[in-house]
C-alpha cells in the first residue's frame, strides 16, 4: 500500500505539472529524437492526463488489480527515458515535476521508473490483475498519496508557504 501511495504522489505531482506547463517536458523528450526538435506539448499533456487518471484509478477499488498494468508500463516508459537520456546525453531539464525538475533525463528517472514498475510488479503478485481491492485499501492508498503530494508539494514551494503561514499568524492591529 505505500509503494502505491508513493506511484500515486508521483504521478499526481508530475502529471499535474506537465498538464500545466509541458514546455520543459517536451524540450527534454526531444532530446531522445535528435534532430526533430522539441516533442509537441499535446503529447506531453496527453502523457500527464493518463498520468493523473492511473492515480486516480488506483484510488477506485474496482480498478485497483487492473490499473497496476498501466502503471508498470508508465514504469518502463520513465526508466527507458531515463536510460535514452543517458546514453544520449540529455542536458534540458527534464521537467518531469513542473520546473523544480532541474536535472536532465537520466539516473533519477531511471529510479523513478523502477520504483514505479516495482510498486505495481508487487501489487500484482499480491493481488492480480482481475482483482479489486477493498475500499478501506484504496481510501488508505488515497489517503496517504495525498499526504505524500501535500507535503512534496509545500517542501518544493516552502518559501512561499512560511510567507503565507507568517502573514496568518501576524496579529492584526486594531483599526485607529
Amino acid at each position: 500500500m505505500c509503494a502505491d501511495a508513493v506511484a500515486v504522489a508521483l504521478l499526481v505531482r508530475g502529471g499535474a505539472a506537465k498538464l500545466v506547463a509541458p514546455s520543459l517536458a517536451a524540450a527534454a523528450a526531444g532530446e531522445l529524437r535528435p534532430g526533430r526538435g522539441p516533442v509537441p506539448a499535446a503529447v506531453i499533456r496527453a502523457l500527464a492526463v493518463v498520468e493523473i487518471t492511473v492515480a486516480v484509478a488506483m484510488a477506485l477499488p474496482s480498478l485497483r488489480g487492473p490499473v497496476h498494468v498501466p502503471l508498470a508500463a508508465l514504469g518502463v516508459l520513465f526508466a527507458g527515458a531515463g536510460i535514452l537520456g543517458l546514453l544520449r546525453g540529455s542536458t534540458e531539464p527534464c521537467g518531469c515535476f513542473g520546473a523544480d525538475s532541474t536535472s536532465p533525463l537520466g539516473v533519477s528517472n531511471v529510479v523513478m521508473g523502477v520504483a514505479i514498475l516495482a510498486a505495481a510488479v508487487s501489487s500484482l503478485w499480491v493481488h492480480g490483475v482481475g482483482t479489486s481491492q477493498t475500499g478501506s485499501a484504496s481510501a488508505g492508498v488515497a489517503g496517504l498519496g495525498a499526504i505524500v503530494t501535500g507535503g512534496w508539494l509545500l517542501h518544493s514551494h516552502r518559501k512561499r508557504a512560511y510567507t503565507v503561514l507568517g502573514n496568518l499568524l501576524k496579529q492584526p492591529e486594531p483599526a485607529a
